[in-house]
């Protein structure tokens, strides 16, 4: 009787351990979102920036001029004018380097789906030189409805992403309301 007792409680004790091992087992960790870039380059490749707003008739253009320890970054006008470093600091060509997509809207966008998204008049045009000769035209159209975000066009392509609205007021701003540097005294 003793062993048909314990065999009892064995198997209760081993039935109650498997339920709570299965019960208790830590869940696979959730894959992460993989970011998606409109476009990615490296940020020392930019040599020189243009930013306009056609449809307010406004632009500014910016180019690298590297002299040593110097803060390279400069207005492209005659007198070659300094950009306020604290200002610009290393977040500009970051920025530009490639804006991560908060989701990519249309892949080779038609004429009409372009137009739809503010892409066949833009607000913003970028266009980015960079170390290799090579040319990126970006175009940036209209906010989307809440103004969360706004349509940008990959370069070279139709296709069709949203980005976070801080990006583009980060770079409405250079032009609206431009980084220069305070005369020195």
């Amino acid at each position: 009787m003793k062993t048909q007792n314990i065999l009892i409680l064995l198997i209760i004790l081993l039935f109650t351990g498997g339920i709570f091992y299965f019960l208790d087992m830590p869940e696979p960790p959730e894959q992460a979102e993989v970011q998606h870039y409109v476009w990615i380059i490296e940020m020392e490749e930019i040599e020189h920036i243009d930013i306009e707003l056609p449809r307010e008739g406004q632009k500014q253009s910016f180019i690298k001029i590297s002299q040593g320890d110097q803060f390279p970054w400069f207005f492209d006008d005659e007198a070659r004018s300094p950009v306020d470093a604290a200002r610009w600091g290393g977040g500009i060509p970051l920025l530009l380097s490639g804006p991560g997509a908060g989701r990519i809207i249309a892949y080779d966008a038609s004429a009409e789906k372009l137009a739809e998204f503010g892409l066949a008049e833009p607000k913003m045009l970028i266009t980015l030189q960079l170390t290799d000769g090579k040319t990126m035209a970006i175009n940036v159209g209209d906010a989307t409805p809440n103004g969360a975000y706004y349509y940008v066009q990959a370069p070279a392509t139709n296709d069709v992403a949203l980005v976070d609205y801080t990006w583009y007021d980060v770079l409405e701003r250079l032009v609206t309301e431009p980084p220069h540097a305070a005369p020195a005294e």
